[in-house]
């Protein structure tokens, strides 16, 4: 008769591999990040920088041969920024700085809430219409335009402005996203058969996006460029 085969010892359970583990949660965030700036966000981006830089040119332009106007539109500027107390300590003005961006862009993409319109483009056109306004006046008061450029607007631009476009890049997909569901709203009251896209279970979700994109991506550069401008700023002038 054949004999009995010991029983054999279970093997103990291999470790999941790197590839099988499920990534950390900021790790997945970026990396949903990454793919909504790919997908969604990147083009937009471009339209906002368009916008930013023909903002600039048009206020530039304006304020150059109509310099009459330049005190009317810095008073308004000064007193949008009136809350910011630029006499108080660095840490202080930092942190002013920070959240009167924060809420800039907060409005700016708040205003993607209405389809269609892509209201948020208006954002960088009027920060390039300030540009080219401080430009201008610095030209006519016969002063040092690229030292104010390299000195005063760079170091704290280059995180502020990339900020405010890529929160307008944010507030234009929300636009277009609104806009999609509007439209598959009307189709279905209508009971029309819906496009694969506007169907309701191949719509993206727009709320978490930009509430990631706002958080992840938005406040982390107005924070740089808040205490950039509060403390480095100052010693370049």
């Amino acid at each position: 008769m054949p004999q009995d085969s010991p029983p054999s010892r279970e093997e103990p359970l291999a470790a999941p591999s790197a590839a099988e583990r499920k990534p950390g949660l900021i790790k997945r965030l970026c990396r949903e990040e990454r793919e909504a700036w790919l997908r969604h966000y990147r083009g937009y981006f471009k339209h906002a920088a368009r916008a930013l830089g023909l903002g600039f040119v048009a206020g530039f332009l304006f304020f150059t041969f109509w310099p009459a106007q330049e005190k009317r539109a810095l008073a308004f500027v000064v007193d949008a920024l009136k809350d910011i107390p630029l006499e108080a300590s660095p840490l202080l003005v930092a942190l002013s700085l920070f959240y009167h961006n924060a809420r800039a862009s907060a409005i700016a993409v708040g205003a993607g809430l209405v389809p269609f319109l892509f209201l948020p483009i208006l954002d960088p056109v009027l920060n390039g219409g300030v540009l080219g306004l401080l430009v201008s006046i610095t030209k006519h008061q016969g002063l040092d335009v690229p030292r104010l450029v390299l000195t005063q607007i760079l170091p704290h631009g280059i995180f502020e402005l990339t900020a405010a476009l890529y929160a307008t890049s944010v507030g234009l997909y929300l636009s277009a996203a609104m806009g999609r569901k509007a439209k598959a709203a009307r189709l279905k009251k209508r009971g029309q058969p819906q496009a694969p896209s506007l169907a309701p279970g191949g719509l993206e979700r727009p709320g978490r996006n930009v509430l990631r994109s706002f958080v992840l991506v938005v406040l982390p550069l107005l924070l740089v460029a808040a205490f950039v401008e509060g403390f480095i700023t100052p010693l370049l002038d």
